[in-house]
This record gives structure tokens, sequence and C-alpha cells, in this order.
């Protein structure tokens, strides 16, 4: 293999040579097979055919669109994994032929900005849309981030901004009607089996994560910038899922700072419930699983699920409730949560369709009696969420949670 490519050498060709036997779908075998060996070919013999590249890009953007139509046809769950599979392997296709095209001066390539910014583009598309190939599962992450280290060094870090998080605010004032939940200062195991976990209690926990380095790299947007400015990220747009007008975009992290965070917009740009740390691994290098999640309700310790949430004031999560456990830890910003028993879950008016059967009809900061009459039997507890604070939330307690800062919260959530 040549020594004069970026992309081409980060991937290991028999294994991806087994991907591309065991999870293409068969009328796209074919064609991409043989694109993928006579790729092979042409940069071992450094013989570069312009038109075939060409030609072959053509071809695997068609072999894109066709996977796309199959990923958006139907219920997600429902899709066979050979498209994401596929769509994957079209993806490292791809961008090792768009650096193909540079292949005679691989200086020039490196130094192509908006190129090198497009390619990391598709790569993202590649993993939201994709699966992680079995034998390969970091591939894509692997070349985004080299291809990222190329444009830190030549481009110049926008001169940003800081954040304006109003912390002169003591965010303490328990709303009439709610209890205030218990608060602990650095619980042992032993104590939060005890009196949280097992009785299924929520709980602040403070100065359990203060040893994480986010804490204070994350608050300086150069440092996010440096790690994901360049990475397309999937937006909500709307203060909440429930409203008729919200949406979703793929944006680029350093836009969506720009347009959400540090601008005041007419619409809401969240980057909600996404595994951020996936696609940017080396971000997980900034904390540590809480060691609380090794505890269990079924006997199996598993891997954490684990998504961010980053959006500017007045971002909101509907009630709604999750049927796994649930740490919420505050990086940066402040957050209001309301919280209710799964025992109140009939006087909160639950929607009555599937894909929202988790989410009340009911707003607990303005309820109206008339139309949800049974709310007023319900009883809620509520908290703020501060810096450095952690929240459990357990399985299926119903939580309403206001971003009253702009915010940056991580969650946990686990079985």
């Amino acid at each position: 293999m040549c020594n004069y490519t970026i992309i081409a050498k980060l991937i290991p060709w028999n294994l991806f040579d087994e991907n591309m036997q065991n999870f293409l779908p068969i009328e796209m075998k074919k064609h991409l097979t043989t694109i993928n060996i006579n790729l092979k070919l042409s940069i071992e013999n450094k013989i570069t055919s312009m038109k075939w590249t060409k030609d072959s890009l053509i071809l695997i953007e068609a072999c894109l669109d066709k996977t796309w139509e199959a990923l958006n046809s139907g219920h997600w769950q429902s899709v066979p994994v050979e498209y994401r599979y596929c769509y994957t392997l079209c993806t490292i296709l791809k961008t090792v032929l768009l650096e193909f095209q540079y292949y005679n001066n691989i200086e020039e390539f490196s130094k192509n900005i908006i190129l090198l910014k497009d390619i990391i583009q598709q790569i993202d598309k590649g993993i939201l849309l994709g699966a992680p190939l079995p034998n390969i599962p970091d591939l894509l992450p692997k070349i985004a981030r080299e291809l990222n280290n190329y444009i830190t060094k030549s481009t110049e870090i926008l001169d940003l901004k800081k954040l304006n998080i109003d912390s002169k605010n003591s965010y303490d004032f328990i709303l009439p009607g709610f209890i205030e939940v218990t608060q602990y200062i650095e619980p042992s195991m032993e104590l939060f089996y005890k009196e949280i976990f097992m009785p299924k209690i929520p709980a602040i926990l403070k100065d359990c994560i203060k040893h994480w380095k986010a804490l204070k790299q994350w608050k300086d947007l150069k440092y996010l910038i440096n790690m994901a400015g360049n990475r397309l990220v999937p937006i909500e747009i709307g203060s909440r899922y429930t409203d008729e007008n919200w949406s979703q975009q793929l944006l680029n992290f350093s836009e969506f700072l720009q347009k959400y965070i540090l601008t005041k917009n007419d619409q809401v740009g969240y980057l909600a419930q996404h595994q951020l740390f996936e696609q940017i691994p080396e971000l997980k290098d900034d904390f540590t699983i809480p060691e609380y999640c090794n505890f269990t309700d079924n006997d199996d310790v598993k891997y954490p699920d684990i998504n961010v949430w980053f959006g500017p004031s007045g971002t909101v999560s509907p009630l709604h409730f999750d049927p796994k456990n649930n740490f919420l830890c505050q990086v940066f910003g402040y957050k209001r949560i309301i919280l209710y028993h799964p025992n109140d879950s009939s006087n909160l008016y639950p929607y009555d369709t599937r894909l929202l059967n988790n989410t009340a009809q009911v707003d607990p900061l303005n309820p109206n009696y008339e139309k949800w009459p049974n709310f007023i039997k319900a009883r809620g507890l509520m908290t703020y969420l501060k810096p450095g604070e952690m929240l459990y939330i357990p399985p299926k307690w119903w939580h309403h949670v206001t971003s009253l800062t702009s915010s940056f919260s991580v969650s946990f959530w686990w079985s």
C-alpha cells in the first residue's frame, strides 16, 4: 500500500474485504466489489485514472442514494442491518476515492480544507446512518479524527465569545406544591445501593464527578471547536419535541454553536440525546462512567448508553419517562427538573400513540385542570441541577427538564 495517502493507509484492507463479502445487499455487491478491487490495485500500482475515479464516484453515489431510500422506508428498527453496513462501506469507498483524486499531490490534498471538511461530513453521515463494521467498528471515527487533525493544524480556531451563563441566581427556590429532591455528598457505594438504588428514589449526588476534565475543558468553546467543530451533528429545532413545528437538521457543530448557543435565535436548537462519544471517541477521555452504574436490576452489568444534551436557555424535555436507570450529569449550566412517581402515571395523561406513550400531555408548569382534572392528585418532586452534580432518575419515573441557561449534560442509561 502506498505511503502517500492519509485515508487509504488507515484501512485494514483484509478486514474491509471480509465486510464487503459478508454484508452487502446482493443488488449492489457486484458493483461495489469491483470498485474495491480496482481501487486497491490502483493505489498499490500508483496508477491514477481520473475518468475511472469520477465514474466510480458516480456509481457509489447512486448506491448511497439507494441505500438511503432503504434506510428511510418504514420504521428504523425494521430496516435490515445489511443496508446500514452498506451505507458504511459506501462511505469508506467514497472517501478513499475523493482522496484518490489528489493522489499525485497528497500535500495539496491535506491542505484542501474545504475538501477535508466535506469528507469529514460524509464520514459523519456514515456514522449516523450506517452501522459500525463488526471487525473494524472504530474505522470511521478514526478516519474522521485523522482528517480533523489536518484541519486544525492548518486553520486558526474562530475567536469565539465566551458563554454567558447566569450563575448569580441561586436556583434553590422550590416552586409551591413540590417536594425537594434529597441531596447527598459523595455517597458511598453501600449507601447509594441501600438508600437510593434499591428503593428507586430520585437523588442529587454532589462531588461525584469533580474529577472530570470535562467540567473545565468543555466550557472552553475553543476546545470543543478543536475536537468537534468540523463534525456533523443532529440538531432538534424547536423548544420541545411535542410541538407541531419541531424538526431535526444535520448541522456542522461550529454552525450550531454560532447560530443557537452564542447568539439569540427565535428558534431553539438542541443537540439532544445524541451518542456524540461514539462519533468522537477522543472526548471519552474527559469523563468517566460513574461507578454506581455497576449496580444492576438484572445481574448483568452492561456498558451504559451515553448521550449528550447541549443547548441554549429555554430547551425543554416534556414530561416523560425512560425504561432504564438514568444518571443526568451536569457539565456546565443550570437545569430545573420536575419528577413524578410511576404510580402517578394515570394522573399525568400519557399520549395514547405508540411513539409518545412515554410522554405526558400535561405541562406541570402550566397545567390545564379542566382538561386534565386528575393531575391535581399528582405529587411532584423538584430540583435544580448545577455544574458538577448528578441526578439519579429511577426507571419509569416521569421527569420534565428545562434549561435555565446554556447547558451541557451527559446522561448514562443502564438496566
